[in-house]
């Protein structure tokens, strides 16, 4: 019984994902608390320290310039990544092949739901060394398919939406 639910589960997955969907937002607590330290850090940059002291610790004077040059650097970072995340797309086919869009750079590779309902690119039969990724599906519905993966101990979470609504 439980064995007709999964694979049932697993068929239901696989028709409702099947299609195009564009990429809407990231969300990545590691690199979101990276890029607040390094506010912070910013926020404070030589403050506390003579115009002498900010020559011998860190080589020039002009902290104030320094600091504006490096917010503006990660904001530019910031959008940068918004940008691919908005321009990023994957049209899983039925014929088990997903085409990929990021940010101007396609790729294909197969794809599969495996029996926990996880979804499956293979890379390994597409004549990469990479193998397998897994993402878990932590949500899918007509408007929505959130994705998690889990790589190195860090943990993004990728939302798309259906690339025709």
């Amino acid at each position: 019984m439980l064995l007709a639910l999964s694979s049932c589960s697993t068929q239901n997955k696989k028709n409702m994902i099947t299609g195009k969907w564009q990429a809407i937002s990231l969300d990545n607590p590691h690199l979101a608390q990276l890029m607040a330290d390094q506010k912070n850090f910013l926020d404070t940059f030589g403050k506390n320290n003579t115009p002498e002291q900010n020559i011998e610790i860190y080589g020039f004077s002009n902290i104030d310039s320094a600091r504006e040059a490096n917010m503006l650097e990660m904001e530019d970072y910031m959008a940068s990544q918004d940008s691919a995340v908005k321009n990023t797309w994957f049209d899983f086919r039925e014929d088990g092949i997903v085409l990929m869009n990021f940010s101007g750079e396609m790729d294909s590779t197969k794809w599969h739901i495996d029996k926990q309902g996880a979804l499956i690119l293979d890379e390994s039969t597409m004549g990469s060394t990479t193998g397998e990724i897994k993402m878990e599906i932590l949500s899918l519905s007509d408007t929505m398919l959130k994705l998690q993966l889990n790589d190195q101990g860090m943990s993004s979470t990728v939302i798309f939406k259906p690339s025709d609504k």
